[in-house]
């Protein structure tokens, strides 16, 4: 019998793709869309405290996917640095979104991709499952015509207290009558 060697590679917890998305939802007013950034993924997209980001949403097909892109010029989210306990981040509010739930999200890790060709310069990020929640496909399913309900069927009345109280089957008598019989 042979061995070979292990090969362990451990990765902290923290470890994702640089890039969450929130929701944070208050007593009063719709629910606020929060991305954060790692210093990494800042670095790689060239952003720095005080950038204006353009934003734009996805819709139709491309409900759930939101793009970026540095502009100083017409860009209208603040990309902003915050000092946490764990380390440096850096910040976009977005403020409340109504193409999407209306409810407080946990932060989650999103995909996102860099683009290139027409869209150069365009950082294209895939939201998490929540967003798939008010996209075409589902308002399809609610705006269909409702199927008509089918009739229950009725189940026979039992009573339940004789059954929890031990008390013996109706027909028990008629049937010790005919055991009588039997035997006599």
């Amino acid at each position: 019998m042979g061995f070979s060697r292990a090969k362990i590679e451990i990765k902290p917890a923290s470890v994702g793709t640089g890039l969450k998305v929130s929701l944070s939802k208050r007593k009063s007013g719709a629910a606020r869309m929060n991305f954060s950034f790692n210093m990494t993924v800042a670095k790689e997209l060239g952003w720095s405290s005080g950038d204006k980001i353009e934003v734009l949403i996805g819709d139709g097909e491309h409900h759930g996917i939101i793009r970026m892109r540095k502009n100083n010029s017409v860009g209208d989210a603040e990309f902003v640095r915050r000092d946490a306990a764990k380390g440096a981040y850096f910040k976009i509010a977005l403020g409340p979104q109504s193409a999407f739930v209306d409810r407080s999200e946990t932060a989650r890790w999103c995909a996102f991709e860099i683009l290139d060709g027409d869209d150069a310069g365009w950082l294209e990020i895939i939201l998490p499952r929540w967003a798939d929640e008010t996209g075409p496909k589902m308002r399809d399913k609610t705006s269909a015509p409702a199927m008509p309900a089918r009739p229950v069927a009725q189940t026979p009345a039992r009573n339940v207290t004789a059954a929890v109280m031990g008390d013996p089957p109706p027909g028990r008598r008629q049937m010790l009558d005919k055991l009588s019989d039997i035997k006599g």
